[in-house]
């Protein structure tokens, strides 16, 4: 077992190359992106791989599960890592690029990926699309308003609910203009109709989920954020403490220190944006919206006095991710008493 291969995946053609243990080039070649053709062409070379890599992607999860089945032993490689790897090179083909995984696979200069189970994957598909229908529904919102304003109507401060019938009530004796968004208000309607269904859907699922509602124990906590922890961790296990769960994604500040420079910077924001903004919602509803009185809240409302309010929810968020991934890892619900933080913080 001593050659290493690097695959350079794109939607229809993956370029391969192998590499020895001393680094030299033993064969490269160009297939199909499909797991059957990626192993008949890795099983036609006749050697025994100690690593396979690939960068993540869209298609990572799907080729690294086909691979993994058939025996290889395939790694999935960060992207800030393949890139950094990548960028060094003058010039920027497929090819190349595939040489370079299979360097970085040789010195195991990379960081593998976690990939995640197929239920988390699917629920999270099902997060992703309600947020699509309704980033959807808010750009004819837009686009209705701004269709309108031309014209001198003005929709105004409303709500959802109202909005259809407020535009209705401003274009009521304009035919051209009727004809013209009428249509648009038909598709939000529809796409308002849609998103509801899927809301409801993810309730039933949350609902039904142990995790979720232990999750929900906790104060700002709801249905979306704990299920887009549960589904952005996955497995709990994998991280040695809760604090690295923060770090993870991306919650904490970052650090440059070179020479006489050393300083803190914002938060690296490296990790999954879908899971830090639900948890950035669900300390902002902890720090403004909850009425009951926690030590983790007075906890947010010390730096927010000596700080800045957005500081504080950073920080809340930061800490509500390391309290969730404990409470998983306990199986324990949340504790209003003091008790709550220390616990946090020594784990």
């Amino acid at each position: 077992m001593n050659h290493f291969a690097g695959l350079d995946v794109s939607l229809k053609r993956t370029a391969i190359c192998i590499v020895d243990r001393d680094g030299n080039i033993v064969r490269e070649g160009v297939t199909d992106t499909e797991p059957e053709a990626l192993i008949s062409w890795l099983r036609s070379a006749g050697f025994a791989f100690q690593r396979i890599g690939l960068e993540a992607g869209q298609c990572s999860s799907w080729l690294h599960k086909g691979l993994s089945q058939s025996g290889l032993p395939v790694i999935c490689v960060e992207t800030r890592h393949a890139k950094s790897v990548m960028q060094a090179q003058n010039v920027k083909t497929d090819r190349n690029d595939a040489r370079a995984l299979a360097q970085m696979m040789r010195t195991g200069w990379f960081k593998a990926v976690h990939i995640k189970t197929e239920d988390s994957q699917k629920l999270r598909a099902l997060m992703g699309s309600r947020r699509c229908l309704l980033d959807k529904q808010r750009d004819l919102n837009n686009h209705i308003r701004a269709a309108l304003r031309t014209f001198g109507f003005k929709v105004g401060l409303i709500g959802q609910s109202r909005f259809e019938e407020r535009v209705r009530e401003l274009i009521v004796a304009d035919g051209d203009l009727q004809a013209l968004v009428v249509p648009l208000l038909e598709a939000r309607r529809t796409l308002g109709e849609q998103a509801r269904v899927l809301t409801r859907l993810i309730g039933r699922l949350v609902r039904s989920d142990a995790i979720c509602r232990r999750f929900m124990t906790v104060p700002g906590v709801g249905p979306l954020t704990a299920l887009a922890f549960k589904t952005t961790i996955d497995n709990p296990g994998r991280f040695r403490k809760s604090r690295h769960v923060g770090v993870h994604l991306g919650l904490t500040p970052g650090k440059y220190a070179s020479g006489e420079v050393d300083y803190n910077g914002r938060i690296t924001r490296c990790g999954d944006a879908f899971a830090r903004e639900h948890l950035f919602e669900a300390a902002h509803s902890l720090m403004v919206n909850t009425r009951r009185w926690c030590s983790l809240k007075a906890w947010g409302i010390r730096i927010a006095k000596r700080s800045s309010m957005k500081n504080a929810l950073v920080a809340v968020a930061r800490k509500l991710s390391v309290i969730l991934h404990r409470m998983w890892c306990d199986g324990s619900d949340f504790r209003w008493e003091k008790s709550t933080l220390e616990t946090a913080a020594a784990v």
